[in-house]
């Protein structure tokens, strides 16, 4: 009785529909996850956590681990090329995320659907689709029995990176933290994918691999610079979702 009079008072739909449609940027609305809430990214995200903890290791526990190699060569190269072309976007196209408001703290107006406007959503849809399609790494790693590849704070990361990128591109999709990650993470993740695929090329090539030892301080740098400037932009931006000032903070605390 209590529980049904609790739930006749809260509005299920404005909490998983409404709210989103209206706080959330018209000019990214239509596309695929992002129509009404984060239900469907959310939701895959979760079961991209329960697999490569504990469904995939389950399954392989009793299974010689798969030979990947030359799927790994595959999706690492194209990954490369795909943060390479993010990276020229954002630097060279949009003039080193100045034209993406990188350098001012004031919302941009979300009404504006101008050329350049427009495909700074764009690009940052298909950045979004780029961080699911990174999942597939430690799905590699799962059914090639590497589970001491598979850490919490790994997880952690390609969890929440499309978790954030997701709120992000719904309520803001240009100017701010938005446009700075993008550009830090395009390089971390082209040296990245660059060491796993020369790795998978086998012993001839991995001896030469001695820089894997930077790609973590690489890393480090990124968080760092972005804590850095996501305390400057908690501290001076203007007019931006209340959403925006709590990922920053909480991005400053994990990192």
């Amino acid at each position: 009785m209590i529980l049904s009079s609790i739930a006749s008072l809260i509005d299920f739909k404005y909490i998983f529909y409404d709210f989103w449609e209206l706080e959330g940027d018209p000019r990214i609305g239509d596309r695929l996850f992002f129509q009404g809430g984060p239900w469907t990214t959310w939701s895959l995200i979760a079961g991209y956590i329960y697999f490569v903890k504990w469904l995939g290791p389950g399954l392989m526990k009793d299974r010689e681990p798969y030979q990947l190699r030359t799927p790994m060569i595959v999706y690492n190269f194209t990954m490369i090329l795909v943060n390479a072309w993010f990276f020229y976007q954002i630097f060279w196209v949009f003039r080193f995320g100045l034209d993406l408001n990188l350098a001012t703290f004031v919302r941009p107006d979300p009404r504006d659907t101008g050329p350049l406007a427009m495909s700074a959503v764009q690009l940052g849809y298909l950045f979004f689709l780029s961080k699911l399609v990174d999942l597939i790494e430690t799905v590699f790693f799962v059914l090639r029995k590497k589970h001491n590849q598979i850490s919490n704070l790994h997880v952690y990361h390609h969890s929440a990176v499309p978790f954030l990128v997701h709120l992000s591109l719904k309520v803001c999709p240009v100017g701010g933290p938005g446009t700075l990650f993008p550009l830090l993470n395009t390089i971390v993740h082209m040296v990245m994918y660059a060491y796993y695929g020369l790795s998978a090329l086998g012993p001839s090539v991995q001896k030469y691999l001695w820089w894997k030892r930077y790609i973590t301080q690489i890393q480090l740098i990124q968080f760092i610079i972005f804590s850095i400037y996501s305390l400057i932009f908690m501290c001076f931006q203007q007019d931006f979702p209340i959403i925006f000032t709590y990922m920053g903070l909480c991005q400053v605390v994990v990192n």
